[in-house]
């Protein structure tokens, strides 16, 4: 059993990568990627403290980082890289964290407001990062205490997880709600001539987490990328055959995971069996 998207608290995972391995370990998982957000630190601190003390299967490296796509902001996975060269690669590559969180909320604090949302007078003061580590779920969770806010959001998942929220309105084009992002995340081709460069294969992840937009990145990134990931928990059958037969046609590496983040995500490791 495989699982090749995993996520520890070195970005937005609840889980310290000794965990995420423990419990890989009991999930009697023979091979898995830590695929944190745009860095890959968790494997030099498994250098230092030894990965085998904690999981006996193969460790295969895994980043996922942010990239923009025709005005959509996107996630490339990255495997089998040289950490090194990553880390290089890396450095000035995105803003610092807390200056990028600031920037996101102030640019989505003015959208919501400008449609008619209300939040809290205070709500950009009081943002903290050490329990949000995005700012978008943290403004997610502001906007929700007022239950008329409610009549702004399309749709009932929206309004209930940041997550799609930010997917269906804040990074799509065709929504009100669209913030661009292309003065801090970098194009997509140069994620993926990164990826290329330390050593590593480039592959593109929960694609139909972009709903409307699904087919225009998947077929308009096909052939820039080395692979696509296939299993995913929120797929259906039909889904993972469609995209299992694509990347038959263009000889493209199968990959799937688990998105496993821990805490208000529901995801469990190895939940379900890649081939």
């Amino acid at each position: 059993m495989y699982d090749l998207h995993l996520h520890t608290n070195n970005s937005d995972g609840m889980d310290s990568w000794q965990a995420v391995l423990q419990k890989a370990e009991e999930a009697k998982l023979t091979q898995i990627s830590i695929t944190d957000h745009d860095n890959c630190d968790a494997y030099f601190q498994m250098e230092e403290e030894g990965a085998h003390n904690f999981f006996s299967g193969k460790i295969l490296t895994g980043i996922e980082l942010q990239a923009y796509f025709n005005g959509i902001s996107i996630e490339i996975l990255g495997y089998g890289f040289d950490i090194y060269k990553m880390r290089e690669h890396l450095q000035g590559l995105y803003l610092p964290m807390d200056e990028l969180n600031q920037l996101v909320l102030e640019k989505t604090y003015d959208k919501l407001t400008s449609i008619g949302i209300t939040l809290p007078a205070d709500v950009i003061e009081n943002y903290d990062s050490t329990n949000h580590y995005y700012s978008m779920d943290y403004l997610h969770a502001q906007m929700r205490k007022f239950p008329a806010n409610r009549a702004y959001i399309p749709d009932e998942e929206s309004w209930k997880k940041d997550n799609i929220f930010f997917r269906r309105h804040i990074a799509n084009p065709n929504s009100p709600f669209y913030i661009r992002e292309d003065d801090v995340v970098p194009p997509a081709e140069k994620i993926i001539d990164i990826i290329h460069e330390t050593g590593g294969k480039a592959v593109l992840p929960h694609v139909y987490q972009y709903d409307e937009n699904s087919e225009m990145i998947l077929h308009g990134m096909l052939d820039k990328l080395d692979g696509i990931e296939c299993f995913y928990p929120s797929f259906t059958a039909a889904q993972s055959e469609y995209l299992l037969e694509l990347c038959k046609k263009n000889s493209l590496l199968v990959t799937g995971g688990s998105d496993y983040h821990g805490g208000k995500r529901p995801n469990t490791i190895g939940c379900f069996k890649l081939p």
